[in-house]
């Protein structure tokens, strides 16, 4: 689990090193991390970057403006957000890539399993803020991306587990085993398979509507091979979608259609651009306005990730790239990263092991796509990458994604107080219970249950629960469960 969590702190074991002091000799030297929050400073850190072309550090600051002031000095350098408060998950998101920053940084105490993968299906990164070690362990078991603090050790941080909740599990155009690609039944399909996300690709219609298609012309999967861009909806919805060579009842849907679709389910949308254009992106901007919750947006085309951050700046964004053949160097990467505040989407086949170990350092998310093989689709699962985009999804459909437990009890010693895990489906399963800090408190526990404690005061512990399937097995972990121990009265 530590392997996946970048910490930022003042000490030799940290990943990046948090300047608490920052001067032009410190900033230059090594990976290093920043503070800023007054609009003066972030004008002179800004020039102060642009003079030195420094793309390789991270700034968080508590201010929108003050990171719309950096961005606009130098827009290649690592922004993070750090709000003291928020109204809602969506908007909270929304504010982050509205002012440049594809990462947020919480308070730990305020972190839960539920709330990080939330917000990481937004396709934002996470890290948390610490002040003591409780918070480190609430931050790692809610499954963040990094720590920022002071005094962090990472090695003596120890916890037993692969996952606060497991990677996302990608459906290519939907699951269509037994039905057409980017079809609605294949939407449906997806979420019968319990996929996490639908992938699909848009396109513009004559009369500039976003339809749902790969190729630019309906040839491949429908009765007859009209081009998209030349024709309005309403022709190219006279003919019928085919599957196998036999027509089906479907027409060519559009986007809002696969909104609707989706929208009471737990699967959200990865979009991909199958288009550059400007109108093209307002008009998709249009589309994504109407929903409920923000997809995640990607592509090949490097000016449709230009109009991405222009006309649809609100949402995440990536960049589709097969690493092999594109010759990008990895200073290219992050910069590109940087500034469009892209998730990297490569295809899974390709010799650059070094990359994506310099990707996972600067917590820059990563997600391959062209998974086909046990091998591949189990060394992607146990890398801990941001999800996995396959047509195998149906291989993940009955996977365990989280735990759900409760996270504060009080017990009064003598007492028996009984510790309760469900799955993400509600299923009850025995876990093993981990007690944290070496059980100061002298906690015995039986059998899922707390039987006796020595002393009173507040124990921490969590649930750990390996899940095995005839692809892989992995460990689950549960978020941080607080224990107010006290003595009964009649003691």
């Amino acid at each position: 689990m530590l392997k996946k969590i970048i910490v930022i702190s003042n000490t030799p074991t940290s990943d990046i090193k948090w300047l608490e002091y920052i001067n032009e000799e410190n900033i230059l030297n090594g990976l290093n991390a920043i503070e800023v929050n007054q609009i003066k400073d972030a004008k002179n850190i800004g020039k102060l970057l642009y003079k030195h072309q420094l793309f390789d550090i991270f700034v968080f600051s508590k201010s929108k403006q003050a990171l719309r002031t950096l961005y606009k000095s130098y827009p290649y350098a690592r922004l993070i957000y750090m709000p003291d408060t928020f109204n809602s998950l969506v908007d909270l998101s929304k504010d982050a890539f509205n002012n440049h920053a594809h990462t947020v940084c919480l308070k730990a105490t305020a972190l839960s399993s539920s709330m990080v993968r939330h917000l990481k299906m937004y396709g934002l990164v996470v890290f948390a803020y610490v002040e003591k070690q409780s918070d480190i362990y609430q931050a790692v078991l809610a499954g963040v991306d990094g720590l920022y603090g002071k005094n962090i050790d990472k090695k003596q941080i120890d916890v037993k587990g692969d996952y606060a909740f497991s990677p996302f599990v990608i459906a290519h155009r939907g699951y269509h085993a037994n039905a057409q690609e980017n079809s609605l039944k294949a939407a449906a399909e997806a979420v019968r398979m319990k996929s996490d996300f639908v992938e699909l690709d848009f396109q513009m219609t004559k009369d500039k509507h976003i339809v749902v298609n790969h190729d630019d012309s309906l040839g491949r999967t429908y009765e007859k091979d009209y081009v998209i861009r030349k024709d309005t909806l309403k022709s190219l919805q006279s003919i019928k979608m085919t599957y196998q060579g036999e027509k089906t009842d479907e027409v060519l849907p559009t986007l809002s259609m696969f909104h609707r679709h989706l929208k009471d389910t737990n699967t959200s949308l990865l979009i991909e651009a199958k288009t550059s254009s400007g109108t093209a992106m307002k008009r998709l901007n249009r589309v994504l306005s109407q929903m409920d919750r923000p997809p995640l947006l990607m592509s090949f085309y490097p000016f449709a990730l230009v109009n991405f951050k222009k006309y649809a700046k609100g949402y995440a964004r990536g960049f589709l790239i097969d690493l092999e053949q594109n010759h990008m160097s990895v200073s290219d990467i992050i910069k590109i990263s940087n500034k469009y505040n892209l998730m990297i989407h490569p295809y899974f086949s390709h010799t650059k092991s070094n990359l994506i170990e310099i990707l996972k350092k600067r917590a820059i998310l990563y997600c391959p796509w062209g998974l086909k093989t046990d091998i591949d689709l189990r060394k992607a699962f146990l890398s801990g990458y941001y999800g996995i985009n396959t047509d195998e999804s149906h291989r993940f459909k009955d996977f365990i994604k989280y735990l759900v437990v409760k996270t504060r009890h009080t017990y009064y010693i003598g007492d028996t107080l009984t510790l309760q895990t469900t799955t993400d489906v509600g299923s009850e399963i025995e876990g093993n219970i981990e007690v944290l800090f070496q059980n100061p408190l002298g906690l015995v526990i039986e059998n899922n249950r707390i039987t006796h404690a020595t002393l009173d005061g507040m124990a921490y512990l969590y649930v750990t629960y390996m899940v095995k399937t005839d692809l892989v097995n992995y460990t689950l972990m549960s978020d941080l469960i607080q224990i107010e121990v006290k003595r009964s009265s009649h003691e």
